[in-house]
C-alpha cells in the first residue's frame, strides 16, 4: 500500500481502488498537518503576553493599560490555532487507521492477485523452456541462435517480473503481520521456503534449493519452477506456515508404530517336594486330652548349615 517502486506491487494494489483511495487521503492529511504554521498553545501565548507587560513595566515604570485586553485576544487567538492543529492532528490519525484496516482486510485480494500473475509468468516461461531445450547459459543460446536465442530473451524478461511478483508478495506479508510472524517469516524465506508447494525440501535438487535461500534468480531456476507446477504465492501467514511443514514432514507415517507381542506368557509349574521330617520332628498335638501323639518317622537328616529358601521351596 505504500509507496513503492516494484511495479508488480503497485498494480496490485491498483486492483483495490478503496485501498489506493484511503491511502492518499492519509497522505493527504499528512501534507495539511506538516503544511500548517507553527503556533503557541494558550498558556504559552499568555505567557508571552505576561512577560511583555512585565519587561514595559521594568522599562518605564507604567503598566500596559491594555494587557486584559491583549491578554484575551492572545489567549482566543491560541486556542483557534490549537484547535485546529490537534483536528489536523486526529484527522492524521483517523485516516492512517482506515487505510490500515482496509489494506488488512483486503490483502488477500492482492495476494491472489499476484499468484494469478506468477501463473501467467510461468506459463510463459515453460513454454519459453521448452523451445530452449538443454541450453541453460546466455552463451549457448547466442550459439544456438534464432528461436532459441529469443526464448533465452523472453526467459530473461520474464525473470525480472518473477522477482517483482515475489519481492511484491513478502512486502504484502510482512505488512500485515505481526513482529513475532515477520520474523519467521523472514527465518522460512532464508531457507528457501515460499516458493514452492506441495513438494518436500529433500526432493529439490540442491543447485535449486540454494538459489531459493539466496534468492539469486537465474533463468535456469525460473524454467524448473516453471515445469515443476509447484510454484504458488503464500495468500496468508498460515498458508505459509502450512506449506513450510508439508515441505519438512516425512512422506509417510506409521499410526501403529512399532509391533509389540502381547500375547500371555505361561510358565511350566514348580513340582512341589515332599515334606521332610526329621528326628527331632514331632506331631502336633492338638487335643491335650488325647495321649500325646507318637513321634513321625524321619527321612531326612538335619543339615550342618543353616537352611535357606531354596530348602523349603
Amino acid at each position: 500500500m505504500r509507496a513503492s517502486t516494484n511495479p508488480e506491487l503497485t498494480a496490485a494494489w491498483a486492483t483495490v481502488p478503496d485501498v489506493a483511495k484511503a491511502q492518499e487521503r492519509h497522505e493527504a492529511a499528512v501534507k495539511l498537518r506538516r503544511d500548517f504554521p507553527r503556533g503557541k498553545t494558550p498558556a504559552e501565548a499568555l505567557a508571552d503576553v505576561r512577560a511583555e507587560a512585565v519587561a514595559t513595566f521594568a522599562d518605564t515604570g507604567k503598566w500596559p493599560s491594555t494587557f486584559a485586553k491583549d491578554a484575551a485576544k492572545a489567549h482566543a487567538d491560541a486556542l483557534v490555532w490549537e484547535s485546529e492543529a490537534a483536528a489536523l492532528y486526529e484527522l492524521e490519525r483517523a485516516t492512517k487507521a482506515n487505510a490500515e484496516d482496509l489494506r488488512d482486510s483486503l490483502f488477500v485480494d492482492v495476494l491472489e492477485h499476484l499468484d494469478g500473475r506468477l501463473s501467467e509468468i510461468l506459463d510463459a516461461a515453460k513454454a519459453a523452456g521448452e523451445t530452449l531445450g538443454d541450453v541453460n547459459t546466455a552463451e549457448q543460446a547466442i550459439e544456438a541462435g534464432g528461436d532459441v536465442l529469443d526464448a533465452w530473451r523472453r526467459l530473461a524478461s520474464l525473470l525480472k517480473d518473477y522477482r517483482n511478483v515475489r519481492d511484491a508478495s513478502w512486502d504484502v506479508l510482512r505488512a500485515v503481520s505481526g513482529m513475532d510472524e515477520r520474523s519467521s517469516m523472514q527465518q522460512w524465506r532464508n531457507e528457501g521456503h515460499g516458493e514452492i508447494k506441495d513438494v518436500r525440501m529433500d526432493d529439490v535438487p540442491s543447485h535449486i534449493r540454494d538459489v531459493m535461500r539466496s534468492r539469486a534468480y537465474t533463468v535456469e531456476y525460473l524454467v524448473w519452477v516453471a515445469q515443476s507446477g509447484s510454484a504458488f504465492v503464500p495468500t496468508s501467514y498460515d498458508d505459509l506456515e502450512f506449506s513450510v511443514t508439508a515441505s519438512l514432514e516425512p512422506v509417510a507415517y506409521d499410526d501403529h508404530g512399532p509391533i509389540v507381542d502381547l500375547s500371555p506368557r505361561v510358565t511350566p509349574a514348580r513340582e512341589s517336594r515332599p515334606a521332610q521330617t526329621y528326628t527331632h520332628s514331632r506331631t502336633p498335638h492338638m487335643d491335650a486330652s488325647q495321649p500325646t501323639p507318637a513321634r513321625p518317622k524321619a527321612n531326612a537328616s538335619h543339615p550342618d548349615r543353616e537352611r535357606s529358601t531354596t530348602d523349603y521351596f
